[in-house]
């Protein structure tokens, strides 16, 4: 058995515990600063609340990703399979290849195990993608309210530039 796969597992588990801890506790305080803030407007609080419950929730998933591979090797199902693969490989070479009722089982726990850790994976993954989309339509709107303010600006300016010139030709200084 390899001892430095362990060691690695939990490396992994501490950094990726580590990481949803940090972005968790930047997003409890991005909704507690929204309370407070009073020049937020109503469109972007909407924003930033969904954006922080969406991160909060893939945090959440971090977590339930590190408990899962953290629980492998403290139930020790690691060395379980490993026994499970040398079983099987040595009822093969006695000729039986059919394996036991508890060996299916526990090939059907072990498989469902990871299939859990993969597709609270891909529950992460997905929950990124929402967010990295929700990010790009929040910044085309935004780049639109400012091109939109930036030309009523230029349109107001130049209503003020005519009127002042008006008032010239008017012989009015």
């Amino acid at each position: 058995m390899n001892s430095l796969a362990p060691l690695i597992a939990w490396l992994l588990v501490l950094v990726t515990v580590g990481i949803a801890a940090v972005f968790a506790w930047q997003e409890v305080l991005a909704l507690r600063g929204l309370r407070t803030s009073a020049n937020v407007t109503p469109e972007d609080q909407v924003y930033i609340r969904r954006k922080a419950w969406r991160r909060l929730f893939g945090c959440a998933l971090l977590v339930a990703i590190a408990v899962l591979i953290s629980g492998w090797y403290l139930t020790g199902q690691d060395a379980g399979i490993d026994a499970l693969g040398d079983q099987l490989k040595e009822q093969a070479a006695v000729g039986d290849k059919q394996p036991r009722p508890e060996q299916e089982l526990a090939k059907r726990f072990y498989a469902y195990y990871w299939i859990t850790t993969l597709l609270l994976l891909l529950c992460l993954v997905l929950v990124a993608a929402v967010d990295f989309w929700a990010i790009r339509r929040y910044s085309a709107r935004a780049f639109r309210r400012l091109h939109d303010d930036r030309r009523a600006m230029l349109e107001h300016q130049l209503a003020e530039l005519r009127r002042e010139r008006g008032r010239e030709r008017n012989g009015h200084s």
